[in-house]
């Protein structure tokens, strides 16, 4: 079992790294962002950015999802290669469509969105960027299922330094706005499937298998729904601020929200990618009860670790980060949205069990009626408090999704799951972040030391409470004596079995 955890850890590691490469754009350019954009400009390109999540949501019909589910099929194991072409040339024609639908409303959209027309040009890139993401969806899809990690992180970490560059060099030099981001997208999505194409063109039969396409589709409608919903979930947030507030507000919450995003882009999306083919690989194996247990524990605990360094250093981060004043306030709400991606790990943890039995319309009738919920909450909560009640209507709406999700999965799927260990963690790093964040009003060099010393006591606190097993003990025993010594460290990186 532990080989496996290594094993899960080795690869979250490096999917980690493309990850983090897809995103990781908008992070390095914060200071540049906040130093060349003003705080509404910053806001509009935040709207820009959650629309074309629910462009993605709505037009990739959740297909890769379905390929997902049906590449290990055992039925269709001699059909892989015409199922990824039918995959591919489905989302390519559905993106089109898209595209050409945005081209046509462009100046319509940017009115609702933007409160102008003449940001037509905008929505049309962002739509293109959209329609490159939902494409390459499918082959980064089968990168993971035949777990070419390196590949995966190879292709984005490209695509991340083409984009990063002409970011900084429309911006810098030719002194474009908000357009040249998206702009820099494009160009970083045509060099990743330059990069891909004999991938690609390897792992085709050009085939179209209609009868498979319906089937995928039947699947994956509902999660479609679903999708859109879970985005919803995730953007009606600063939605709702542009409607009830302005730009300027949006901009804030949104630097708050880039920052907390981390722990999803990092962590969430890595470990998930690594986890879930081999939970699929494990369902009919006697011991994938103990796996699937043990892998939300460990997945918690190390999530929880990062969750700690973000919610305690937030002001710190802010001010490193933030060029201008009006964007320090951004700080109070990260903590706030660290606990609800904490749920959020939670929730995809243990929703698997309805995975595996195929309840997908479960799955969307419970993120659809949470993103009701959650819009809702958000209207009362931004109503009354602002951008910090958008933070706590997010924080509530994860609680909710999980416990739901929870509830119906175990129902369907029982797992053994270590909710008394899950729940302990949860209740001492609550106790430690407010210790954390009530240090604050203190002045920089006497707060820090208290902070490090609150995040490096987590583990040995845990210790006390009896949280680990004799054989979890032994374990980080022999690895703290195999790892000591940095000049080491090549040797046992190498000696990691594949």
């Amino acid at each position: 079992m532990l080989s496996r955890v290594k094993t899960t850890l080795k690869d979250s590691a490096i999917y980690s790294l493309g990850n983090f490469s897809t995103k990781i754009v908008g992070l390095i350019l914060i200071p540049l962002y906040t130093s060349e954009l003003t705080v509404e400009e910053f806001g509009i390109l935040s709207i820009l950015e959650i629309t074309l999540q629910v462009l993605i949501a709505v037009f990739s019909v959740s297909v890769y999802q379905a390929f997902n589910r049906w590449y290990w099929d055992k039925n269709y194991s001699q059909r892989r290669k015409s199922i990824f072409f039918t995959a591919l040339i489905f989302v390519t024609l559905v993106s089109l469509i898209m595209v050409l639908l945005l081209f046509v409303f462009s100046d319509s959209l940017s009115g609702v969105l933007l409160n102008s027309k003449r940001y037509y040009y905008l929505i049309q890139v962002m739509g293109l960027s959209a329609a490159l993401q939902i494409v390459a969806r499918i082959p980064l899809t089968l990168m993971l299922l035949e777990r070419q990690a390196f590949l995966f992180s190879a292709s984005n970490i490209l695509k991340l330094i083409t984009s990063l560059f002409f970011t900084i060099y429309f911006i810098v030099h030719l002194d474009r706005n908000v357009e040249a981001i998206f702009e820099a997208q494009i160009i970083g999505f045509v060099v990743f499937f330059i990069f891909n194409i004999k991938y690609i063109y390897r792992r085709i039969k050009i085939h179209f298998e209609v009868d498979i396409l319906k089937e995928m589709l039947l699947y994956s409608s509902p999660l479609m729904f679903s999708s859109v919903a879970g985005i919803l979930l995730t953007v009606a947030d600063r939605y709702t601020i542009r409607f009830l507030g302005n730009l300027n507000e949006v901009g804030i919450y949104s630097l708050g929200f880039k920052i907390a995003n981390v722990l999803k882009i990092f962590l969430i999306n890595s470990l998930f990618n690594a986890l879930n083919p081999l939970k699929f690989r494990l369902m009919d194996q006697p011991d994938r009860f103990r796996f699937y247990s043990k892998s939300l524990t460990y997945s918690t605990f190390i999530f929880v670790i990062f969750l700690m360094g973000i919610s305690f250093f937030s002001k710190e981060i802010v001010r490193l980060l933030a060029q201008k004043e009006e964007f320090w306030s951004a700080y109070q709400i990260i903590p706030i949205l660290c606990f609800a991606q904490l749920f959020e790990l939670l929730r995809r943890s243990v929703m698997f069990g309805l995975v595996l039995k195929k309840k997908s319309k479960i799955i969307s009738a419970i993120t659809v009626l949470v993103s009701i919920i959650n819009i809702l909450f958000n209207l009362l909560f931004i109503y009354l408090w602002g951008p910090i009640g958008a933070a706590i209507a997010t924080l509530i709406a994860q609680i909710l999704f999980f416990y739901l999700m929870n509830h119906y999965a175990q129902k369907y799927s029982y797992i053994p799951y270590e909710y008394k260990k899950v729940y302990t963690i949860m209740a001492v790093i609550i106790v430690l972040t407010v210790l954390a964040f009530s240090l604050n009003p203190i002045s920089l060099a006497i707060r820090l030391p208290f902070k490090i010393l609150l995040l490096i006591s987590f583990p040995f606190i845990l210790y006390l409470l009896k949280f680990y097993e004799p054989v979890e003990l032994r374990t980080i025993k022999q690895s703290f004596h195999k790892w000591k010594n940095p000049g080491k460290w090549l040797e046992n990186i190498k000696n990691i079995k594949m």
